[in-house]
Parts: structure tokens; C-alpha cells; sequence
């Protein structure tokens, strides 16, 4: 498994920015986020899946929802539905989601994962629980759960502004 940063480069560069931006916090989350992406990316990669990270997070939430539409996804994401449109086709033309009527509004469709996206779904939980192993080495079960309810706290300030 190919290492993007070694270990003395991230703390060289953590350091720098805490010092020159005084704002630890927001650093550290910022390198965590990206590293986490990386890895993501990288595993993806080395399993030959063929989709990017964006892609993982789209099908998870299909997945866990009973119903889903382009439009519920755009606004999860905060992103453009012509964005979430473009990565659905994706999945798409993959094989991996379908459209379903959505017998509450004619309008739309519902998402729902094909045979084949829920086969790559299972795959991906087992990367996912792969990598949280790995992140999460080492740290005690307390400071973890800590570091949850600070993370959460923190989602929710940003969210309220």
C-alpha cells in the first residue's frame, strides 16, 4: 500500500501551519479530511473498482435511504443537481443504481442500488471498516468518543451559521 506523506513530512508540515496560521483545529482537520480522501482514493484504486471517492459517498447514501432523488442528494451535498445529475449517470452507465418511479410525485425518480452496486457496496463497507481500523490504531476508545462529540459539535456550529 503506497503511502502518500511520510510520517515526519506531516508533522513538519502540521507544525508549520499551527504556528503560522494559529489554527490548530481547523488544520488538523483540514490534513485528517484530505488524508482520509487519499487513502480512500488510493484503496479504490488498488481494488480496481473504478469509481471515484465522491461516487462511494452518492452510494452509501442510496443505500441507507429508503428513498432517494437526485434532488435529496444535491441538497445533502450542498451541491448543483446538474452536478449530482453528471456523477448519477456515472453510476449509471456503470450498472451500479437504477431510476424507479417515485409513486409519491410522478416528477421524479427514485435512486436505487442494482445487484451489481450493492455487491460493490459490500465491498466498499469492508474498505471502510478496513480503514477505520487502521485511523483509529493505537487511540483509546474514550479520546475516540471525544473526538466524535468535538467533530460533531464542531459540524453543527458550521451548519448553523
Amino acid at each position: 500500500m503506497a503511502t502518500i506523506f511520510n510520517k515526519v513530512d506531516i508533522v513538519n508540515q502540521y507544525s508549520w501551519v499551527c504556528i503560522m496560521f494559529n489554527a490548530i483545529s481547523i488544520e488538523a482537520t483540514f490534513y485528517l479530511a484530505h488524508a482520509i480522501k487519499q487513502q480512500l482514493g488510493s484503496q479504490l484504486e488498488a481494488h480496481q473498482l473504478g469509481i471515484a471517492p465522491m461516487h462511494v459517498r452518492v452510494l452509501k447514501i442510496i443505500h441507507k435511504r429508503k428513498s432517494c432523488t437526485a434532488i435529496d442528494i444535491a441538497n445533502l451535498f450542498k451541491r448543483d443537481k446538474a452536478q449530482i445529475t453528471r456523477l448519477l449517470k456515472g453510476l449509471i452507465d456503470q450498472g451500479l443504481v437504477k431510476k424507479e418511479s417515485n409513486p409519491e410525485d410522478k416528477r421524479s425518480q427514485l435512486l436505487v442500488l442494482t445487484p451489481q452496486g450493492k455487491a460493490l457496496q459490500e465491498d466498499l463497507l469492508s474498505i471502510s471498516e478496513q480503514m477505520q481500523k487502521q485511523m483509529t490504531q493505537d487511540i483509546d476508545e474514550k479520546d475516540l468518543d471525544v473526538f466524535i462529540k468535538v467533530a460533531q459539535t464542531m459540524t453543527k456550529n458550521l451548519a448553523n451559521t
